[in-house]
C-alpha cells in the first residue's frame, strides 16, 4: 500500500479548504502539512496494525502483519490449519500434543544458518528449530505430519 499518494491527498484537500481564507491561513495551512506528515502517516499505520489485529483475533489459525517495505505497509497473511477448520481429527484426537506459537528474536546471522540446516534436512526451519530444542533438552523427535501452511504477502 503506498501511503505517498494518500497523504498528499490529505495535504492537497488541506491546501485547498485554506485557499477560501487569506495569505495568512494560506501560510497557515502550509506550515500544518509541513508539520503533520509524518504524524498521518504514524496514524495511518496504528490504524492498519489495529485492523491486521482484528483481523488475527477473528480468523483462527490465521496471521496478518504489517511490516514496512521501505516507508510503506505490507500487510503479510499467514495461515495455519492448527486450530482451524480442517476435515481431520484434531491433534488430541491423534493423540498429539498440543502446539503453542512463539516469536522467536534470533541474530539474522544464526537465523540464517538455521535456515540452511534446514533446508540440508529437507524439513522447514520451524521444524528444525523444534528438533533443536528437543535435542537440547534431550527429548525425542517430534513426529512429523505433512505441510499445511500456507504463506504469502496482500498487497493493497
Amino acid at each position: 500500500m503506498l501511503l505517498a499518494p494518500i497523504v498528499e491527498g490529505l495535504e492537497d484537500d488541506l491546501r485547498r479548504a485554506a485557499a477560501v481564507g487569506g495569505d495568512d491561513t494560506r501560510r497557515v495551512a502550509d506550515v500544518l502539512v509541513e508539520a503533520l506528515g509524518s504524524a498521518v502517516r504514524l496514524r495511518f499505520l496504528d490504524a492498519l496494525q489495529q485492523a491486521a489485529d482484528e483481523l488475527t483475533a477473528s480468523l483462527p489459525g490465521t496471521a496478518v502483519e504489517v511490516r514496512l517495505q521501505g516507508s510503506d505497509p505490507v500487510l503479510s497473511l499467514s495461515v495455519s490449519m492448527v486450530g482451524g477448520a480442517s476435515s481431520e481429527p484434531d491433534s488430541a484426537e491423534r493423540g498429539e500434543e498440543e502446539v503453542a506459537r512463539v516469536s522467536l528474536r534470533i541474530p539474522e546471522r544464526l537465523k540464517a544458518q538455521a535456515e540452511r540446516a534446514a533446508a540440508r534436512d529437507g524439513v522447514s526451519l520451524n521444524s528444525w528449530l523444534v528438533d533443536a530444542a528437543a535435542q537440547a533438552l534431550r527429548l525425542p523427535p517430534t513426529p512429523r505430519r505433512g505441510s499445511r501452511r500456507m504463506t504469502g504477502f496482500v498487497r493493497g
